[in-house]
């Protein structure tokens, strides 16, 4: 096994945590949740085979992100 495997997999699973938990996340306004493709292109890394389109919005007011 890598040494740095347990330190990247925290480094991914803490980076992931501050996204989903600092921003309200939705679909752009003409998109559906059935309108989703989840078709994946077979590979090394196995991406998506259209990409997913997101919109984020802070949850927090803007006043609070600067300083």
């Amino acid at each position: 096994m890598c040494p740095g495997y347990s330190l990247g997999l925290k480094v991914v699973q803490s980076s992931l945590a501050n996204l989903l938990h600092g921003f309200n996340w939705k679909l752009p306004d003409n998109m559906r949740p059935e309108d989703l493709d989840m078709e994946e292109i077979y590979g090394l890394s196995t991406p998506k085979k259209i990409p997913l389109v997101t919109m984020a919005e802070p949850r927090l007011p803007i006043q609070l992100y600067s300083r």
